[in-house]
């Protein structure tokens, strides 16, 4: 009886040491096969090493950055070709290949050649960095050296000049995909290096917490991609990437002033009304590790009454293996900011003064957010990727009507697998998890049967969002690629029925040339309300708003036909024919059941279409450029026929720069719009500001000037009864050590 037991465990034994065998002899045999291939990138011109260089092999997930002297390595089969691809923030792409065989002991020296004018090239956003490539949906790219030369104090100044994009009274827009909501529900997700930065009860865009110094690139992927980013992706995607902090010990210094010239017909005051502000940036390495440490100080007067600003802001970020195939990085980024509040004006003649009883009225905003992005495992099939982050913003209101307050913890996580089973197909799967706890004064959860005022409870409602996703990328010859997604999400909010949303999306992608590529694709967009769209009950500046609990989530079929041109080295185009349709879109509307009161409301169909329309072109090389961008809108609210709030029909940007920005002049245009909410037989009419910009180097230090609306334009700024901007001077003073 025990001789068969013993023979069976010896058969069991004798089994797992077999598969175990049979499963190391291959991963032995893989690092027989495999070769490390090394290499230096340097700038073409100079021959100085290139630091946090992309280095990515073609149809794997494999990716690296250049190290302290630009140097890489990264280890490759030796049974198969390989095509390294290297990138870089204002060079030219690269490419080598490397046959079967000869990877061993190869050392590449690669000269990059800076760019004319930065165009879309290495996107990390669009297809969440799965493959380099063209990308079937539209894609802006703000430099970190245009940010830099743009003089800005925040990237929502530079954001206008990015191709697609404008903003309504300081809220930003892609498209025409937003109006004017007063922060609330922002359509366009802004990302900080992959991690989500909106609010947690309102869901709007804090642009003070996005950094200006250490910035490699901004990305802007225009249209729904609700299929991989979830809600808030219903107009498109922001990603600011910062520059890993490698290289030289190093530190930054910039300081600016400025002041508003006020027309003297609208001054209020005998102050001088300016603005300043100081920051610094210290990167070194620490033990295994990057590190780079920030803290700046604005403040500004404003140039109309009641509006001041004070703003802290504070940012560290880490890195280790930032020249590994599997780095982690650790972020935080905090935000305090003293604002006054401007609603409207007082009187047609006094445009920049604000009614008596407005005046102190300000918001306490204070933001913080901490991230780490990991990637655990990398080889040259698959590649794991996991993002938890914790973010806890508060909000304060200290108005003359409401003391308004809310403060939210969000809890978030998403993991994301690539896998690529052949040359092929790069497939992408993964999933988002997220919780938010939020307390209020302000937010209604039980509304009254009889329509009486609602029963406002302390503890705001939770959110909870899930989410899955996945995609395949497909290369289905060698000029035509495809690729196919779907994400589906759940939404649950306390006190209302779930919204669940499946998002799809199918996009192609096909090169006649080197110099042409042509782009189509279809997707679908979500956003869930807000806590605050649904649940506001407030009185604001003498508006009365109300909850509407049936409020449901909106979303937007959208379509694109696009081509991008390159003619020689001077020349770069790029066009796109485009259309969405919403149903349910979310905008303030008059209570149906309260008289003279406001709730959100949906809109049963909408239609926005239109061109979006971008060139580069190097008039004289090193001597004379323009940027230029053309947007036209044709958006209708279909149950009236009449175009949407806040849109104008003409937006153009344009950007005339000589001897490589050191003095430029920039133009932005917008038509008159169409339709506004509330004041509509007030004048309104085309919006055009030309700002002069000069970039000197003087001893070691870069000194901007900028003179905005240099003309004095005096404008409302799309919102009516909100003045634009008078004309201001600033200057900036940079310097590195």
């Amino acid at each position: 009886m025990n001789r068969p037991a013993r023979f069976q465990r010896g058969g069991r034994v004798c089994l797992a040491r077999g598969l175990l065998a049979a499963l190391a002899m291959p991963i032995s045999l893989g690092a027989q096969e495999s070769a490390i291939v090394r290499g230096t990138v340097v700038n073409a011109e100079t021959g100085v090493p290139v630091v946090g260089a992309h280095v990515l092999v073609r149809s794997t997930p494999l990716r690296v950055s250049t190290g302290d002297d630009g140097s890489f390595e990264v280890e490759l089969s030796a049974r198969r070709d390989h095509v390294i691809v290297v990138a870089a923030s204002g060079f030219r792409s690269v490419e080598r290949e490397i046959a079967a065989g000869s990877a061993a002991g190869v050392s590449l020296r690669i000269r990059l050649e800076r760019l004319l004018f930065e165009v879309p090239s290495l996107n990390v956003t669009v297809n969440r960095g799965t493959r380099p490539g063209d990308a079937s949906a539209s894609v802006a790219v703000i430099s970190g050296d245009e940010l830099e030369r743009r003089n800005v104090t925040g990237i929502d100044e530079a954001l206008p000049f990015a191709q697609g994009v404008t903003f309504n009274a300081g809220y930003i827009d892609i498209r025409g995909s937003s109006g004017i909501a007063r922060g609330v529900g922002s359509r366009v997700l802004m990302l900080l290096d992959g991690h989500r930065t909106l609010s947690g009860v309102e869901s709007s865009a804090d642009f003070g917490v996005l950094p200006i110094l250490g910035v490699e690139r901004i990305e802007v992927v225009k249209g729904p991609h609700s299929a991989l980013w979830g809600t808030n992706a219903l107009g498109g995607v922001v990603n600011v990437i910062t520059s890993p902090p490698l290289g030289r010990t190093r530190t930054v210094a910039r300081a600016y002033y400025g002041f508003f010239d006020t027309p003297g017909d609208l001054s209020f005051t005998d102050e001088r009304l300016s603005m300043r502000g100081v920051q610094l940036q210290h990167s070194r390495k620490i033990g295994p590790g990057h590190a780079t440490v920030f803290l700046g100080r604005e403040s500004s007067d404003g140039f109309r009454q009641n509006g001041r600003m004070d703003r802290w802001r504070a940012r560290a970020k880490t890195i280790f293996g930032a020249e590994s195939a599997t780095p982690w990085e650790l972020f935080a980024t905090w935000n305090r900011e003293h604002a006054e509040e401007f609603f409207t004006w007082l009187s047609a003649d006094r445009r920049l003064e604000v009614d008596p009883q407005d005046l102190e009225d300000y918001k306490l905003l204070s933001d913080l957010i901490v991230g780490l992005t990991a990637t655990p495992l990398a080889t040259s099939r698959l590649k794991l990727e996991l993002r938890p982050q914790i973010q806890r913003f508060r909000s304060e209101n200290h108005f003359h009507d409401n003391e308004d307050y809310h403060l939210s913890t969000r809890y978030g996580a998403d993991v994301q697998l690539s896998l690529f089973m052949d040359d092929r197909h790069a497939v992408t799967v993964g999933g988002e998890a997220a919780y938010t706890v939020a307390e209020s004064n302000f937010l209604a959860t039980e509304p009254d049967a009889t329509g009486a005022e609602p029963n406002v409870v302390g503890l705001a409602p939770n959110v909870t969002d899930l989410a899955v996703f996945g995609q395949d990328e497909i290369e289905l010859s060698e000029r035509l690629q495809a690729s196919v997604g779907v994400r589906f999400d759940v939404h649950r909010a306390s006190y209302v029925e779930d919204d669940l949303a499946l998002n799809p999306k199918i996009g192609v992608v096909y090169r006649p040339s080197e110099r042409l590529s042509l782009r189509t694709s279809v997707s679908r967009g979500y956003r869930a309300p807000s806590v605050s769209e649904r649940f506001t009950s407030t009185t604001v500046f003498d508006y009365r708003v109300v909850p509407n609990l049936e409020l449901r989530g909106e979303s937007a079929w959208a379509g694109e036909i696009g081509a991008t041109v390159t003619s020689g080295e001077r020349v770069w185009g790029d066009a796109g024919l485009f259309w969405s349709e919403y149903s349910g879109l979310i905008e303030v509307g008059l209570s149906p059941v309260e008289y003279l009161t406001y709730q959100f409301r949906n809109v049963p169909e909408a239609r926005v279409g239109g061109v979006d329309t971008g060139v580069r072109v190097r008039v004289m090389p090193e001597k004379l450029g323009l940027r230029a961008n053309y947007m036209f809108l044709d958006s209708r609210d279909l149950r009236t026929g009449k175009q949407l709030p806040y849109r104008s029909r003409h937006n153009l940007t344009a950007t005339l720069s000589g001897w490589d920005d050191v003095i430029a002049v920039d133009l932005q245009y917008r038509s008159r719009p169409d339709v506004v909410l509330q004041y509509v037989n007030d004048e309104r009419g085309p919006i055009t500001l030309v700002d002069l910009r000069l970039n000197l180097r003087v001893i070691d230090m870069d000194v901007q000037t900028k003179v905005s609306n240099l003309f004095q334009a005096e404008y409302v700024d799309v919102q009516e009864r909100n003045p634009g901007a008078s004309r201001s001077f600033r200057v900036a003073v940079t310097s590195s050590f």
